[in-house]
């Protein structure tokens, strides 16, 4: 599981870029606010800032086990969209608490993994 105390930062007038280092671009991951995202064939995941680079190493690559990454680095996720799911399925007869619509469930969906983050951070 990487969390922020297993993850640390490189200012750029330390390291001005990644060139030279076989990082490739990527759109998987949380960006929490990063200007890009790279990875590389060791399991290296750099998020860009505007002043520095914030690096952690995943336990699985999702760009080759994709159901591996959420389970062993981002368990929440899965929670998340459990959670969503059941949440959201809908009921024979519609009542002013069911959430049956698509966008009901990425509202749920996303709202639920920032909070499921925020707890794994609080608590691990």
């Amino acid at each position: 599981m990487n969390d922020d105390s297993e993850s640390f930062h490189i200012s750029k007038e330390v390291l001005p870029s990644l060139e030279g280092f076989d990082f490739v671009e990527t759109v998987l991951g949380d960006a929490n606010g990063s200007l890009r995202q790279f990875r590389n064939t060791t399991g290296i995941h750099v998020k860009e800032y505007e002043d520095y680079f914030e690096i952690h190493k995943d336990q699985v690559d999702p760009r080759k086990d994709p159901l591996g990454h959420l389970f062993q680095d981002s368990p929440e996720t899965i929670l998340a969209f459990g959670a969503a799911s059941i949440l959201t399925r809908g009921s024979k007869e519609k009542s002013k608490h069911s959430y049956s619509s698509p966008l009901d469930f990425m509202i749920l969906f996303f709202s639920l993994n920032r909070f499921f983050r925020f707890l794994k951070h609080l608590l691990f």
